[in-house]
């Protein structure tokens, strides 16, 4: 039996080009894209900049009132670039699970600059959405923080582990090449 649609089979996939921090990077997008988005989204439509819809992105823009002193339309221009930063970073992991299903279909390693960049505006995005979200004290809050902190944490881990493998893999792969290229000495 033939496993494949049309002239494509299955079997030209390169399941070995994908790496396991890339897979659970798209396992991280798939959570981050539409939570990270929709709320985003909904807040920048709303009046008052989703300040009655998300107690999360309240508390982090009530933080950043309390910290520079805003004001009520300070606090609803707060909301709103915090919205807009959610956004592009939810934009962003669309954009990585796009690459990553090319990189599938091609039978190659997903791009290490996308990934880079991916994982460093989602650090941002929790620094400046989370962190100041915490400081409220809310169990649910602090609950759902410690959520998506620990989900970009552990993509961030099995990343920088995996490149360290690789890394020493191919060290220890010249090394054994350079002694195999020596003449034998006498």
């Amino acid at each position: 039996m033939r496993s494949g649609i049309g002239s494509l089979s299955f079997k030209s996939f390169n399941l070995h080009a994908l790496a396991l921090g890339s897979v659970n990077l798209v396992l991280v997008a798939f959570y981050f894209v539409p939570v990270w988005g929709k709320g985003a989204l909904l807040a920048l439509i709303s009046p008052y900049g989703g300040l009655l819809r998300d107690p999360v992105h309240a508390a982090a823009a009530f933080g950043f009132n309390a910290m520079f002193d805003l004001g009520f339309r300070g606090l609803v221009l707060a909301s709103q670039i915090l919205a807009g930063i959610k956004l592009v970073i939810a934009t962003a992991f669309a954009a990585y699970v796009i690459e990553f299903a090319r990189a599938w279909v091609m039978g190659r390693a997903a791009d290490r600059d996308t990934i880079d960049v991916v994982l460093v505006l989602a650090v941002v995005g929790l620094v400046l959405g989370a962190v100041p979200a915490m400081v409220v004290g809310d169990a649910a809050i602090v609950r759902l923080c410690a959520t998506q902190i620990a989900l970009i944490a552990g993509a961030v881990l099995v990343i920088l582990v995996e490149r360290h493998i690789a890394a020493a893999s191919a060290a220890s792969g010249v090394a054994v090449a350079a002694r195999e290229s020596e003449p034998a000495r006498a």
